[in-house]
């Protein structure tokens, strides 16, 4: 598995860097997010705790799946903007119960 970083923006009203990248993965099935954003982190030197992949798309007979992540100045920031499901998705924060 291969990840290259195509574009990058910084989003400063929202606090958050954001990018966008493409993994090439030859002869292997659409890596998971957990496995997608540990290499991402590294490579970026980001923090894992403020970091979120919102979508990894992959396409039928290709080895190349985009996606998109976004990585944020603060933790507070992270929770007041982005969607809940997003983030037990990816496993940031639990599930409510009796949801």
């Amino acid at each position: 598995m291969e990840i290259r970083v195509t574009k990058t923006k910084e989003n400063k009203l929202l606090g958050r860097r954001e990018i966008y990248f493409e993994v090439i993965h030859e002869g292997e099935p659409t890596p998971s997010r957990k496995d997608v954003k540990g290499k991402l982190v590294a490579m970026l030197d980001l923090n894992p705790e403020t970091t979120v992949i919102q979508y990894i798309r992959s396409y039928f007979g290709s080895r190349v799946s985009k996606g998109y992540a976004k990585a944020y100045d603060s933790k507070e920031r992270m929770l007041y903007i982005e969607p809940e499901y997003i983030l037990v998705r990816d496993g940031l924060i639990e599930r409510k119960e009796g949801e």
